[in-house]
């Protein structure tokens, strides 16, 4: 989820995000992680989770998100007791937001200590181990004070509020989940662990362990070919460094979060971000960057991140309209990503798989185009980590091939040298030098 405030709508944006704030979708594919282990049976309880029913502030569509409203009145003395499973996912967390939806604080799946007799599946920031499955216990706790200098193991904490009024609000994200998430059991107890007879909330529906079915979901919308495949490794070779073009030059920019109100809502906190903005719609995009590395169950034994995607938005109405996700990706001999942003003439002939190329739809007509390129927990020294850029300083110098660069692209010169044999490379090359 990620949502910026534009000058020219400030107020639309923060009640997007107040009114409707995350949406859902479902990821195509299959994780490559175990499923998870067997747990409490489901019941037909839904808990005090909900799923937000909309598509607004640019939300991932192979990410899903839950949110559970935390009353700030009658909290002195309590804490929340969240018990719940490792996901056989790539990547979760769980974040504590303001009543404005400004963040307060994280915690993510590879900091969630398990349970005696249980394992976690995450053994650092970007590594997964496969032999270790998925279902252990946790319990992770919601306290309702400010962070103290020595945080406790497995804790979010909300703050302490002068005027105890209002919500904090509590998400759970999940990424490359199958669509399979056994949601957590909450209850209120006492600091001291004891049961809480006169808590916000008397018994929660789950406090018996059962817990509540996994939502349905729904699936992205693809203007052009219906839901985007899975796309296999293509066997490209990168050409040679690109000469510059500013004039096709499609720049993205690193997005940086405030936790403050006025800068972002609801934005994972776990996540780097850069942004580019389509004007002009009547050509194809091109966007090319160094893919970093992910867990997987044949990879690097240290990841560089934990997930990545590109994704295309309309950038007034924030939604999202397709996302590409590293496992998805077409990544050519020399590690470099290559995809194609469709114009009004949808998909082009040559941007496939086959060709060395991942496809987004374009915005259509109401909107721009608006591409966001995400990365998840990036391993610490790893020069390509979109949250390692300074304020200030050019994203190519800091994070060099790692940094996305795009240019729009003539449809007839595109389609022309990619059905001619030309390498993704050496397509993207040829638009970019075109006058």
């Amino acid at each position: 989820m990620f949502s910026i405030l534009f000058p020219q709508w400030p107020v639309r944006v923060f009640t997007l995000a107040v009114l409707l704030g995350l949406s859902s979708f479902q990821s195509s594919g299959a994780t490559a992680l175990p499923a998870d282990a067997a747990g409490p049976p489901a019941s037909d309880s839904s808990c005090d989770w909900t799923e937000p029913d909309g598509n607004t502030a640019y939300p991932e569509t192979h990410a899903r998100y839950f949110r559970l409203a935390l009353p700030r009145s009658r909290t002195r003395g309590l804490r929340l007791r969240i018990d719940g499973h490792y996901l056989a996912a790539r990547y979760f967390s769980y974040q504590l937001y303001g009543s404005a939806f400004n963040a307060i604080d994280v915690l993510s799946d590879h900091r969630i200590q398990p349970n005696p007799g249980s394992q976690s599946p995450l053994t650092g920031i970007t590594r997964i181990d496969p032999a270790i499955r998925p279902g252990g216990q946790y319990t992770v706790y919601v306290v309702f004070a400010d962070r103290p200098a020595h945080p406790a193991p497995n804790t979010l904490y909300a703050g302490a509020s002068a005027l105890p009024i209002g919500r904090n609000y509590l998400f759970l994200r999940a990424y490359l989940s199958n669509g399979v998430v056994p949601l957590p059991v909450i209850r209120y107890e006492r600091d001291d662990g004891s049961p809480a007879q006169d808590s916000p909330i008397e018994r929660s529906a789950c406090a018996d362990g059962s817990q509540p079915p996994s939502l349905k979901l729904r699936r992205t919308a693809v203007n052009d070919d219906g839901p985007l495949p899975a796309l296999r490794l293509g066997g490209q070779q990168a050409g040679s460094p690109l000469p510059a073009a500013p004039g096709r030059d499609v720049p993205f920019e690193v997005y940086r979060p405030s936790r403050v109100l006025g800068s972002g809502v609801v934005y994972n906190q776990d996540a780097g971000f850069m942004s580019a903005r389509i004007e002009n719609r009547n050509e194809l995009v091109l966007v090319r960057f160094r893919a970093p590395s992910f867990p997987a169950l044949r990879g690097p034994v240290v990841p560089e991140v934990r997930y990545w995607s590109l994704c295309q938005n309309r950038q007034l109405l924030q939604t999202v309209i397709a996302c590409v996700a590293d496992r998805d990706a077409i990544i050519d001999a020399s590690g470099f990503f290559h995809a194609v942003i469709g114009d009004f003439g949808g998909r082009p002939p040559g941007a496939d798989a086959r060709h060395g190329f991942s496809y987004l739809p374009n915005a259509g007509l109401v909107d721009n185009g608006f591409l966001i390129y995400r990365q998840l927990l990036s391993r610490p020294g790893f020069g390509g980590a979109i949250t390692s850029v300074p304020p200030g300083a050019s994203p190519q110098t800091v994070l060099g091939d790692y940094s996305p660069q795009a240019t729009t692209c003539p449809r007839a010169l595109f389609t022309a040298r990619s059905l001619a044999g030309d390498s993704a490379a050496q397509v993207y090359a040829a638009c970019r030098a075109a006058r």
